[in-house]
This record gives C-alpha cells, structure tokens and sequence, in this order.
C-alpha cells in the first residue's frame, strides 16, 4: 500500500476528512469487510432507514460473519460525510478510499439497494482487478421495494465481479419461491427494523384531528385531499415533507390519521398504526399480503378510495369505533414487523441460511 501521507497529498479536502475518519476507526490490515452502498445526497426515508438499521445489526454479528462493517457511496460520486436528517454517528465514505486503504482485503460483502445495480458495475469499472481479485466476494442486492427490481439480465452483469450473488428483501409478499427462481439467485428474507415498541402510542382521547399524507406522486391526490378537505375541514392535513425522522415520528405519534399514496405497505402507513392511528391505502398486490383486503381502510383500488373515504373517516372518529378497529390493524401488521424476527434473519443471513437458497 502506498504511505498514508503520499496518499494523503492525492485527496480534496472533504476527502482527507474521511480517510482521517476510515484511518481512526479500522486498521489497514483488515481482511474482510461488509459495504452498505448508500446514496451520495443527504436524504431520510424507509429504504434509508432501513440499511442503517442493517449497518447496525450487522456491526452486532462480528462472531459470526468475522467483518468490519463500513458505509460508502460509490465512486467518483459526490461526497457526504454523515447523513444529518436523523440521529446516528455513521460516518460515510468514497467507495475510492477503501482500494487505497485495505491493501490485505480478502472477504468482502457488498449490500447495494436495487435501484443502483444497474449502474454499479459501470462505478465500478475501474476497480475491477481490486475486487475480482478478492479470494471471497459476495454481492447482495436490497430488494427493498419489488417494483425497483431490476431485469434478469442486469443482474447477470454482475457475476463479471462474482458468482457469489444474493437478494434479499423488505415485504413478505415477495419473499416467494417464485421470485427466487425468476431471479436466479438465493433469495432471504430481512423484512425490516419497524416494530411497534420504537413508536409513541397514543389513544384516540390524545390525538389531534391530523392527517398525514405521504409525499408520493398520484394522479388522484390532489383531488382527494380537496375531497376530504371539504368534507371534513376541520381535519388539520399534512403532507410529509422536510422533516427530520425525528420530528415525523413526533408528528405521526399526534395524528388520527395516516393516507399513503406510496406502496400501499410503506412506512407512513406502518408506523401510523404503530403510534395508535389508523391508515388509509389503496391495496398494491405486490406489497400487501391478501389479508389486508379485510381492512376497511385498504380499498381494493383508488375509486374504491373516493367512493368510501369520507364515509370511514365519519364512522370511525368516535373513540369506540376508532379503538376497535385500530386495534384490528395493529394485530395484522404486528405479525409481519416484529424486531426480534428481524435480527433473526440477519443473523439467518451471514449464516448463509437463507429462506430460498
């Protein structure tokens, strides 16, 4: 390996604080390593989220998987030292520094969230030789929301790195034999960190008359919060936007309500029950599990959502009717999000026992 200092006289400035930082915290004769690629912008969101959550636990699992775990963008990418818009002291690094550093690297496992395979082997290009030269190279895609998935053959691409290729998912709905052999590859379910004992649960009585609505795109949207907004103008509607995950989680704990016009089984509708609220969604049959077509609140397809909203909105805001049925979404979906499962299967993971090999 080239001497620190020579290396040191190569860097921006933003650069040198982060190989200051990667010198500070592992040693240059680490000889296996776990990457999570994140992006290089500043943001918060589930799929954000949820691969902190993973660093986290990973960095528990050191008896078994035998690695140091780092964060890094990809190449030649813009540079973030620290992801601010929540809590967390994960300092963040140029995938660039890690070649230059590790010079002994043997074992590697790269987690990269499946909207970037397809451009990671282009980021990746010059550093070809690096890893394919690794004795034990394993990439695994974050297939955290299945309509991202990439094709087949985009996946292919990879093994020009490494046979060593896994998936694993976020929902339930698409942890399927199906999908493993479409894809080719073993196929293990995470699911993710959400469980209610993280959320503020409050009762009816302590509630605001709030609504929040997820930030997605919709054709209808707009017209629907007119809709509700006419019929019940006395509900306080919010839209989720720039807010730290913090002040969401505050907002939400506050809220009757919860509208998503995301996945259907996203974090705004998950985490508003988690708080004591009650959500409202269009059914996605690629997230939700069938028995979610039992829920009032989960409409077989947006006209079903116009035509019945403000109907549910008036019969269940009495504290009665809202408790019930809140405890009826609480039971569903605390089957699916239970954190003490979660850990299991992370450690089912590097165990390399996953759910379809």
């Amino acid at each position: 390996m080239n001497d620190i200092n020579q290396i040191m006289k190569t860097l921006s400035h933003p650069e040198k604080i982060a190989f200051t930082t990667l010198i500070k915290n592992y040693s240059k004769d680490v000889e296996n390593l776990i990457i999570f690629i994140v992006p290089s912008a500043d943001l918060v969101g589930g799929g954000i989220l949820s691969i902190y959550s993973l660093y986290e636990e990973s960095r528990k699992l050191t008896h078994i998987h035998g690695s140091k775990v780092l964060m890094c963008t990809l190449p030649k990418d813009a540079i973030l030292l620290k992801n601010t818009r929540f809590e967390n002291d994960v300092p963040i690094y140029p995938f660039d520094l890690i070649p230059k550093y590790f010079s002994k690297l043997r074992k590697c496992i790269f987690h990269i969230p499946e909207i970037f395979v397809g451009i990671f082997k282009f980021f990746m290009a010059d550093y070809y030789s690096y890893l394919s030269a690794l004795p034990d190279l394993q990439i695994n895609i974050l297939n955290q929301n299945i309509e991202l998935m990439p094709d087949v053959h985009v996946i292919n691409e990879l093994k020009k790195f490494t046979v060593n290729i896994t998936c694993t998912t976020a929902h339930e709905r698409y942890t399927t034999r199906e999908l493993r052999e479409a894809i080719g590859i073993p196929l293990h379910k995470f699911s993710t960190f959400i469980s209610p004992e993280q959320y503020k649960s409050l009762d009816y009585i302590h509630k605001e008359n709030l609504m929040v609505v997820s930030p997605d795109d919709h054709p209808l949207k707009s017209n629907i919060i007119d809709l509700i907004k006419r019929n019940f103008p006395a509900i306080n509607i919010v839209i989720i936007q720039d807010l730290t995950y913090e002040d969401y989680k505050e907002l939400i704990s506050r809220a009757k309500w919860a509208l998503t016009f995301g996945e259907g089984l996203d974090g705004y509708f998950i985490e508003t029950v988690f708080s004591g609220g009650i959500s409202f969604s269009a059914y996605n049959d690629k997230f939700f599990t069938s028995e979610f077509k039992n829920l009032k609140t989960v409409y077989l397809n947006y006209d079903q959502l116009v035509n019945e909203i403000c109907n549910d909105l008036k019969n269940l805001d009495n504290e009665h009717n809202f408790k019930q049925y809140q405890k009826e979404q609480l039971f569903i979906i605390k089957k699916y999000y239970d954190y003490k499962e979660y850990v299991k299967n992370v450690e089912r993971f590097y165990k390399k026992k996953y759910t379809f090999r």
